[in-house]
């Protein structure tokens, strides 16, 4: 149990009262910063060990695991009044730009924070919640170096000792679930078990052989009795997963900020799927006589891009094959970063990217890849793309699908947006940021919008830049992509608010914005453990394309220096990174 430390201290206190007119010494906020991510972390260890942070006030957090209690989420709540209150006495009229973008993300993540335990509560009906921490929590000291291996091992013994008491929270703490989530739930508890029973055990130092069986055992048991339970667990249907109108709007402008609607940016989105599907028709036309001189008179825009599209996807490699690909893509992304940090921006100092399959607890929702970034206060550690393998036991035409989807170009198009310039390149320039209280609070609590935006932005500015210029299937393909983000934000918004069914989310897919049938059962799914996480790629690439529009009008605007600026500031709400850039 994590103990909850008061914040104080005089310079803060007239920060807080709001009574100051004068600029706040930025020690003093400085301070609170850090107050705010560490007291934060400290009631989420799992967390805390991934973001670099092991110790709160004498608590070995790399040895705990997050209190779902009655008392523990008591103590979160209390938590985030005690901090709305304070942040609330502020006075951001006399704070810097800087300061009032991180004052922002402090407010945006207690709102977000207080919604999920009072009108959410996604631990009282969804059990990946409980599945996936026993995850992240013995996976990051198993994968991460941030301590010498024995040491690690040794947190990964307590951490699997807390294991039954959790999971027994999580089965009082559970009053129904869905066909969904108790699926996914039981599968990626599969994969903990997996690690824990396969993986694990020869690799453990000798010393801990004998505490570690034992803390295994006990673990792996209340894991398969949590499976147990699930499967009894009241069903509460499609309105289980469905987060409602009135639910989604409160966590839509948590994430996508409070100047947006759902309605509003769903009607852009279903204008846009429209504007792109023209510009792919036009795209197609000069392929599709190359491909199909026989079809030269056809003119229906759904047959010539997706026959165009078929041949484009039969460029794949075999499933073996696959990482190896991967592998391939990612050397050549970063040497053509290295050759054009001009139109994009200076490669990052440090190389601690590695590839690796998805962990299995995360596979449900990493159905095809994602990126796991070094921990804030360690950069210097590992940075992990992760690639969802192609299980061996699939049927061919399961694994053709996914391949067609993730082709030569669909893959390096992925790579692009997880590692480089996307994901990794993005968390490498924000792992520069000082005071380390900064670094902390963007990295760790980063706007969603800026961070899936840019992946999306920086894809588009790849190919502008001369990536694959003589392939136009790559042109293409990237136009398929970011139809793909366009019609996530469709699904979301339709699937949580509208009772959109899932014969209408798949006609959607596979008809107007032509993805395969792998992705697409694997979006609905995705989409359905999840709410207000995919329209961030649509709405996060027009913010970056505004805020670029908005530099460009400036003298001297030069593409790489707009794109350094901007990943050093870190994840910002893009409305307060205008005003931080200026613009």
């Amino acid at each position: 149990m994590v103990r909850l430390i008061a914040w104080t201290g005089c310079a803060a206190a007239l920060l807080l009262c709001g009574c100051g007119k004068q600029k706040p010494d930025p020690v003093a906020f400085q301070q609170l910063t850090g107050d705010f991510v560490y007291s934060s972390l400290a009631l989420s260890p799992v967390s805390a060990t991934s973001a670099g942070y092991h110790s709160h006030n004498g608590v070995a957090l790399d040895q705990a695991l997050d209190d779902f209690s009655a008392a523990g989420i008591g103590r979160q709540r209390q938590h985030c009044v005690d901090w709305k209150r304070r942040l609330a006495g502020l006075d951001r009229a006399v704070l810097d730009a800087d300061a009032r973008a991180d004052l922002e993300l402090m407010e945006s993540q207690v709102e977000a924070w207080l919604l999920e335990l009072d009108v959410i509560q996604s631990y009282r009906h969804n059990p990946t919640v409980y599945v996936e921490l026993v995850g992240n929590a013995i996976f990051t000291p198993y994968s991460v170096d941030y301590a010498p291996a024995a040491e690690r091992w040794r947190h990964i013994v307590a951490r699997l000792k807390g294991v039954p008491a959790l999971l027994e929270a999580g089965k009082s703490n559970l009053v129904d679930s869905n066909s969904v989530w108790a699926k996914v739930a039981v599968e990626e508890n599969e994969g903990n078990l997996a690690l824990v029973e396969t993986e694990f055990p020869a690799k453990v130092p000798a010393e801990l052989k004998s505490e570690y069986d034992g803390a295994a055992r006990a673990a792996a048991s209340a894991m398969r009795a949590f499976n147990e339970h699930l499967r009894g667990l009241k069903d509460a249907g499609a309105q289980g997963w469905r987060l409602g109108a009135e639910k989604y709007a409160a966590k839509f402008k948590t994430v996508i900020g409070a100047g947006a609607t759902p309605e509003r940016l769903l009607a852009d989105a279903e204008a846009e799927v429209l504007r792109v599907r023209k510009e792919m028709f036009m795209a197609s036309l000069p392929l599709h006589v190359k491909y199909y001189p026989a079809h030269k008179d056809r003119v229906d825009l759904n047959l010539i891009v997706g026959e165009t599209l078929k041949k484009v996807a039969r460029k794949h490699v075999k499933p073996e094959a696959y990482f190896d690909e991967a592998e391939k893509t990612l050397a050549e992304t970063r040497e053509f970063l290295r050759s054009h940090e001009d139109a994009l921006v200076k490669s990052p100092p440090r190389d601690n990217l590695k590839l690796i399959p998805t962990p299995e607890f995360m596979r449900g929702i990493y159905g095809v890849g994602g990126f796991n970034p070094a921990p804030a206060l360690q950069p210097e550690l590992g940075a992990f793309y992760w690639l969802t393998p192609i299980p061996k036991e699939w049927p061919k035409e399961r694994a053709e699908s996914k391949l067609r989807e993730y082709n030569d170009y669909g893959l390096r198009i992925l790579t692009i947006h997880e590692a480089i310039p996307g994901h990794y390149v993005q968390f490498e320039y924000a792992a520069g940021i000082e005071p380390k209280e900064r670094r902390l609070l963007r990295g760790v609590f980063g706007n969603r919008l800026y961070i899936e935006g840019w992946a999306v932005y920086a894809t588009e500015a790849m190919l502008d830049a001369g990536y694959k210029k003589d392939d136009p299937e790559m042109r293409l393909t990237f136009s398929k992509q970011l139809l793909r983000a366009i019609a996530n934000t469709i699904l979301d918004i339709k699937l949580h608010t509208q009772g959109m069914t899932d014969e209408e989310a798949m006609k959607l897919m596979l008809e107007r914005t032509f993805q395969e049938k792998e992705e697409a059962v694997a979006k609905l799914q995705r989409a359905k453990l999840s709410s207000c996480q995919l329209p961030t790629y649509f709405a996060g690439y027009r913010a970056w394309k505004e805020l670029r529009k908005a530099a460009q009008a400036k003298p001297g605007f030069q593409a790489g220096e707009f794109h350094r600026r901007a990943l050093q500031a870190g994840a910002l709400p893009l409305g307060s990174l205008r005003k931080v850039l200026g613009l």
